[in-house]
């Protein structure tokens, strides 16, 4: 059952959008590597970031000798994050396994990023390893321009005016607009979906026992939601606590701001890792080695100029956490 064949990716890119074709091709060649073969059958399968299958093991066409392709349409509500291919190639008894990801993403920096590092041949990092670090720098810009609710008591509901008085289920935030702090693409609350929450919290009953609250997002711009016991029920009325915790944007965000900041990220840390390679192509050693590594912390310092545009400022001086 081992790989009785080689598999690599013929062409792929790293980064999509929302609504785009995945055109993904792979070439399939005997265990030697010297001759291109024809499995029986070569399958894909593709998983979203919470591994649901949004591809269940179809048949990949045959463009070639050992050419085989896919083309995937990107859904446009689809997950933001890193989704997983797994090709299977078979002929009975033996069967190959290759395994390959790419990931979604609002916007694809990958040109931008490699433009503000200087960092252009794809010999020094790939495409695949720079959507990685594009990703990583999405998140950690999340955590940094977004603000943290923590622990606080929700609202009465707002059409009503009820209370958790047993029966009611709808209530508000006390900031809005809801923030999608896991960079998944929605806001969803704890219970919603398999994976990813963006607004979770707890409450105490009567016996002074703390239970996990189901939560719903209702309207993410003002902060609407649902909230129940896990099993859908409301919360009794002689509950001792209500708390959630969310996160919110702060008044000055701005999305092009934002984008341009994660690019100015992704392109910090792509030279941190050129910096730290034990061999570079002789391209980026004569051409831009020198540009690259001369001032490693401009990008960093872009970044932190950036982000002061769009969140809250710290206490005591507005710097974000590392700057000095």
């Amino acid at each position: 059952m081992g790989n009785f064949y080689t598999i690599c990716t013929k062409y792929e890119d790293a980064i999509y959008e929302r609504g785009e074709d995945n055109y993904y091709v792979i070439k399939i060649k005997n265990i030697d590597g010297n001759l291109d073969v024809d499995p029986s059958t070569v399958s894909i399968t593709i998983y979203d970031p919470c591994m649901n299958e949004k591809v269940s093991e179809a048949t990949m066409t045959k463009s070639d000798t050992g050419i085989y392709y896919y083309s995937y349409t990107i859904p446009i509500d689809a997950t933001y994050g890193e989704y997983n291919i797994k090709v299977t190639a078979s002929s009975a008894p033996n069967v190959a396994i290759y395994k390959d990801k790419f990931f979604i993403l609002p916007w694809n920096i990958v040109y931008d990023v490699r433009r503000y590092s200087g960092i252009t041949s794809k010999k020094s990092i790939g495409d695949q390893d720079m959507a990685t670090i594009i990703w990583e720098a999405y998140l950690e810009a999340l955590r940094d321009v977004y603000v943290y609710q923590d622990s606080e008591s929700p609202k009465c509901n707002p059409d009503t005016g009820a209370w958790f008085d047993g029966t009611n289920t709808t209530f508000a935030t006390k900031s809005a607009p809801l923030a999608d702090s896991n960079g998944d693409g929605v806001v969803t609350g704890y219970g919603e979906t398999s994976c990813g929450t963006d607004v979770d919290g707890w409450w105490v009953d009567s016996d002074g026992d703390c239970h996990q609250l189901k939560i719903t997002v209702l309207d993410e711009k003002c902060g609407k939601l649902t909230i129940t016991q896990l099993d859908g029920n409301p919360i009794p009325s002689n509950t001792c606590l209500v708390k959630i915790n969310y996160y919110t944007e702060w008044r000055t965000f701005s999305l092009p701001i934002f984008k341009s900041a994660v690019a100015f990220l992704a392109a910090h840390k792509c030279i941190e890792r050129f910096a730290e390679l034990d061999k570079a192509t002789l391209a980026d050693l004569h051409s831009n080695k020198v540009v690259i590594l001369h001032n490693r912390t401009r990008m960093e310092k872009a970044y932190m100029k950036a982000m002061r545009k769009i969140s809250k400022p710290a206490v005591g001086g507005g710097m974000l956490p590392g700057e000095k």
